[in-house]
């Protein structure tokens, strides 16, 4: 069937010597991977690897096959190019993560309009903005909710909170409880926009022991989640910063 979509490209890998098989977040069908043929030959002309860059905002015409399929893509623009995002290297690298977070955690190959609003507003807020040291933890404390393990905020007044069943605690005997500064960080996020996140978190410490915590908690509630291999790399970064 042939489909002209809105699509978020989440990554890459080779195939063969001159192809690559991309996966994108569409705004018709959720999840969708793609062959492309000869995508990384010089002699090939139309689609170029430079429009799959991670999150990338597309507009694509596609032929989609069915559940669990690889599937083609016929032509592909890039309708929100990003002004900042390719030259400023924090910000790459933050993009970087959120796509392996996103490609580890959504599998549905199925129409999620409001997930696709949430991440396309969402690069284009950081693509326009100059304060986003803490933005890449208010995104991924957003995406808990469309992953549907967002934390009961019934008790947020307790000092802790319980990792397995997602909820605040004051029960410090549970095996899963956790307390002291990550959670009252935590907590500082919950509930608050992007524009409001500059000065939650300054210490890059703070900054990890969040993250750290947020890639357990999704460890504990999907299955299939690993924590990223470009956490690391982003730490180093924003030491510096």
């Amino acid at each position: 069937m042939l489909i002209s979509t809105e699509a978020i490209a989440l990554n890459s890998i080779k195939y063969s010597e001159t192809s690559l098989i991309v996966k994108c977040f569409t705004l018709s069908d959720g999840i969708k991977s793609y062959l492309l043929k000869g995508i990384r030959s010089q002699k090939k002309r139309g689609l170029n690897v430079g429009l799959f860059q991670p999150l990338t905002i597309l507009e694509i015409d596609a032929s989609h096959r069915g559940l669990g399929k690889l599937n083609n893509i016929r032509s592909a623009k890039i309708i929100s190019p990003y002004k900042s995002i390719p030259f400023d290297i924090v910000k790459n690298t933050i993009v970087q993560f959120l796509a392996e977070i996103l490609s580890k955690s959504i599998q549905e190959e199925e129409s999620n309009e409001s997930l696709y609003t949430f991440i396309k507003t969402s690069m284009i807020w950081l693509d326009n903005s100059s304060n986003y040291t803490n933005f890449h933890i208010h995104f991924v404390i957003k995406f808990l909710r469309y992953l549907g393990i967002s934390p009961d905020k019934t008790n947020i007044i307790f000092d802790g909170f319980d990792m397995l069943n997602g909820e605040f605690s004051n029960d410090s005997q549970n095996i899963n409880y956790i307390n002291g500064n990550v959670i009252k960080n935590f907590k500082g996020f919950l509930g608050t926009d992007f524009d409001e996140i500059r000065d939650l978190i300054t210490s890059s410490f703070e900054r990890k022991e969040l993250l750290e915590f947020l890639m357990k908690y999704m460890q504990i509630h999907m299955e299939n989640f690993r924590r990223p291999q470009s956490l690391n790399i982003m730490y180093d970064l924003f030491k510096r910063k």
